[in-house]
């Protein structure tokens, strides 16, 4: 139990907070994280916590709530953070005392950007949440990743780009590409935001704001001299522009989910939220269809095949409702009879009583009709459907399991899928596109059922969440991670990577003595065990019967002790510890009624532990025998405790990283955790999410935040210096330092696993060769010209004073002088950031 559920015991809320959605609450934006759990424990009291009910997706977003909440309770904008990671750029530009630097960190992307499962059952890369395709040539697609930005790919799906890895906000619900001019790519976000993009994705600037709510579908109104486009959103409403997306206007609120034109027709346009409405003027007025009339989420179905039939998928309690279809243009609707069917749960079978009421629409539901068959109907929950006589009945076309697709001979397709969508033309044939939380899957052949019914695209995408890593002592090194709905997978000595593990993977780690032997959990704390490298998993005890059931933590404290690999260690209510590798276990530690959320144990002295729960944090230095509490810590009122450190060879110096947006984020003791100092100043106002000491002669500390990760050592000047050269803009969850390697690793919350070369303060600024880079002329007017004579792929940034990024390239080759369009530039002062493998050198700019 979390102190922010205990705090509802004596909080006051409304009775319009506590009766709304919870889900449209969290979309909207504008309630605090207490008011969203009043209304969600309401909701789930009723509805049950079980499989399917969504409580899972709920205990997710509450985890990463609770770490990223301000002093009010609420979440930030994502204009908030735009603006903090302009000014933080702004001010670093400003205050560069030297041309080149090469102690900024040399990222690398590890992976994984494809799947391969051995015990794994639901192996993914990553969730994609949206798909738009360049009306002007198929084979461009982009999609957007939930935490991990926008991909293009230019051939169909075979290889991919990611356009978004520089920009303060990389979250990604809706896409659309102008059909007028396709150069122009639309991306909805959160908070209501619309960001725009005029040179296919090169370059990317907020546009515009509806509001609140996330927004999960943009329409675009192909008429050549059309300005108007649609938008929906949860928690957000569905509104209409005039102006190209620039202003919006509210049509209805609540949440909306679905436009749609009549084919060949914009002046008809379909919209759902719980109710479907329709516009026979071109979007001038919209009027509620009667005959749909029950008020579960809807989502719209039409077809150039008939424009005259639409079909309308429905569902309740997050199942299957009803499927209704008009054949005179949505004037009027029939139910089609599928009662006591659910399409939208786990079972093969719509019948399977286990299954009823099973599912987690609107957030896994869609429907798509094929462009040239008005009967071929395909709808999708957590697996996927077909029905080819306008749906009058549906046969299953994917499961959400390996093992369970190749028994059915029927496609495997990841679980609960976000978006169905036929993409083509006439000439060329149509393909089936789904949007999963496994990534984005394609049916070439959507009439031939069979075991390869569906197709990976995901290849060469990074876009994994992962929540921890669990690294080996060795070299070349082996890496585990527990990642959101794609289980734990392992990377093996070569660099490659296998499934391993299902469901949302966890905490896990690997054997300090032997790399084949690794432990993982997943949600609520069930343990696994591998001994063959993830090929089989092995049975492993959970202490006292706990484990696995959705009171416990989302992420539930597993360690290995850093000694002893016989010794493990897990924490719920209290600390459980192992002698034979989680055959038995023994408390040791009080019960304290609340979640713990971390665990570390010294290297130096395995009788040293520490524990957090919220903000309050507990020692031992004898086992666990006696555990006290530290009175010294404080992180401020809207504080918690978001990851622990012990340093490598010292037991009694230990570090925490909190959430908030105080001015302190990181504190550090000498002590055992009885007096605490914070560290250091210098940090952007985000999130420090995890924390890792550098076992070096300096007292080197490394903090991951939402952006980036930083360090601070005895040479720094207790200042916070960027550790980011090569690293997306994209939330650390967790930082390892390999000493077998002298690397630190970085598991990232949507963009997989990084690794860098340690901070080295000897690396000098002639040995980085950059200083030849050069800018003319200076001051520009129209053009301004780069050149450097090494010849190796560059990185290239120009920021404006304000720390706001106006241009970037990346893998640009510029031995040869390249020019630069600065003519719609205003007048003043820019700064030109040219970065390699090895570090980064800044160059002012003045623009006349």
């Amino acid at each position: 139990m979390k102190k922010i559920l205990t705090f509802l015991t004596i909080a006051s809320f409304s009775i319009t907070a506590v009766a709304q959605d919870y889900k449209d609450m969290i979309a909207e934006g504008t309630y605090t994280v207490a008011e969203i759990v009043s209304a969600a424990e309401s909701h789930f009291e009723n509805a049950g916590t079980g499989r399917g009910t969504g409580y899972k997706s709920y205990r997710r977003w509450l985890y990463n709530a609770e770490r990223n909440m301000d002093a009010t309770g609420k979440l930030k904008s994502p204009e908030y953070f735009q603006e903090e990671l302009e000014n933080y750029i702004a001010s670093q530009n400003a205050n560069q005392n030297q041309l080149a630097r090469t102690t900024v960190g040399i990222w690398e992307e590890m992976g994984p950007t494809s799947w391969n499962a051995t015990s794994g059952w639901n192996p993914g890369v990553g969730r994609v949440t949206s798909i738009a395709v360049d009306p002007s040539s198929v084979t461009t697609i982009i999609v957007g990743a939930e935490t991990g930005g926008i991909w293009r790919s230019t051939d169909g799906g075979q290889n991919w780009t990611v356009l978004t890895d520089n920009l303060s906000n990389i979250d990604v619900y809706a896409l659309a590409i102008d059909p007028k001019n396709p150069t122009h790519y639309y991306w909805g976000s959160t908070g209501g935001t619309i960001f725009r993009s005029t040179d296919s994705g090169a370059t990317w600037n907020f546009y515009s704001d509806i509001g609140n709510g996330n927004v999960n579908k943009i329409l675009i109104d192909p008429t050549p001299s059309s300005t108007k486009m649609y938008c929906t959103a949860q928690g957000g409403g569905f509104h209409k522009s005039t102006n190209d997306g620039l202003n919006w206007t509210q049509v209805f609120g609540g949440s909306a989910y679905d436009v749609e034109f009549k084919p060949g027709d914009t002046n008809i346009v379909f919209a759902s939220g719980s109710s479907l409405y329709r516009s026979g003027d071109g979007g001038g007025t919209f009027t509620e269809i009667p005959t749909v009339a029950t008020t579960g989420p809807k989502m719209i179905g039409v077809s150039a095949a008939d424009a005259s039939v639409v079909y309308v998928l429905e569902s309740g309690g997050g199942a299957f409702s009803n499927l209704y279809k008009s054949s005179n243009s949505g004037i009027s609707f029939s139910t089609l009879n599928h009662s006591g069917k659910n399409y939208f749960g786990y079972s093969s079978d719509p019948n399977d009583v286990n299954d009823a009421g099973v599912g987690q629409a609107p957030r896994d539901m869609d429907i798509a009709i094929n462009p040239s068959n008005i009967d071929e109907v395909h709808i999708a929950g957590v697996n996927t459907w077909r029905s080819t006589n306008g749906g009058i009945s549906f046969s299953i076309s994917s499961q959400w399991t390996v093992g369970g697709a190749q028994f059915a001979n029927i496609g495997y397709c990841h679980a609960d899928v976000d978006i169905l969508e036929f993409i083509g033309n006439a000439t060329d044939g149509y393909k089936l596109y789904a949007g999963t939380d496994g990534g984005c899957f394609v049916a070439n052949d959507t009439g031939n059922l069979n075991s390869n019914y569906y197709t990976d695209l995901t290849t060469g995408i990074g876009i994994r969440q992962f929540y921890k890593i669990g690294i080996s002592q060795t070299d070349p090194v082996v890496v585990t991670g527990g990642a959101q709905d794609n289980g734990s997978s392992v990377m093996d000595v070569n660099g490659n990577w296998t499934d391993w593990l299902g469901a949302d993977g966890m905490e896990s780690f690997i054997d300090k003595n032997n790399s084949q032997i690794m432990y993982g959990t997943s949600q609520f704390g069930t343990f696994y065990k591998t001994l063959n490298g993830g090929a089989n998993l092995v049975g492993i005890s959970q202490p006292d019967g706990k484990g696995g059931q959705n009171n416990w933590n989302w992420i539930v404290p597993f360690e290995q002790d850093p000694i002893d690999a016989d010794v493990i260690y897990a924490a719920f209510d209290e600390v459980y510890k192992s002698t034979d590798g989680g055959g038995t276990w023994n408390s040791i530690s009080p019960n304290y009624g609340l979640d713990i959320d971390h665990l570390k144990i010294s290297p130096a002295n395995n009788d040293n532990m520490y524990i957090a729960i919220n903000d309050t944090f507990y020692r031992t230095t004898d086992g666990g025998s006696i555990w006290l509490e530290s009175t010294n810590l404080d992180l401020g009122f809207t504080g918690s405790i978001t990851d622990i450190a012990v340093h490598p060879t010292d037991p009694s110096k230990v570090a925490v990283s909190s959430s908030g947006f105080g001015s302190q984020k990181v504190f550090l003791s000498t002590d055992n955790g009885v007096s605490w100092n914070a560290l250091g100043t210098g940090l952007p106002n985000f999130v420090a999410l995890a924390v890792e000491f550098q076992d070096n002669d300096d007292n080197g500390v490394y903090v991951g935040m939402n952006y980036g990760v930083y360090y601070i050592d005895d040479t720094t000047s207790n200042t916070w210096v960027p550790f980011n050269n090569g690293l997306p803009n994209v939330r650390i969850s967790e930082l390892e330092i390999n000493a077998a390697d002298n690397k630190i690793y970085a598991g990232t919350y949507g963009r997989g696993l990084w690794r860098s070369e340690v901070f080295d303060a000897t690396l000098s600024v002639a040995e980085f060769e950059l200083e030849s880079f050069k800018v003319y002329p200076n001051p520009a007017k129209n053009n301004v010209t780069l050149s450097w004579d090494k010849n190796e792929p560059v990185s290239v940034r120009i920021y404006d004073a304000l720390g706001k990024l106006m241009y970037f390239t990346k893998n640009k080759n510029i031995s040869e002088p390249t020019s630069i369009d600065v003519s719609n530039y205003a007048s003043g002062l820019y700064f030109v950031k040219v970065n390699n493998a090895n570090g980064f050198v800044t160059k002012k700019l003045v623009i006349d």
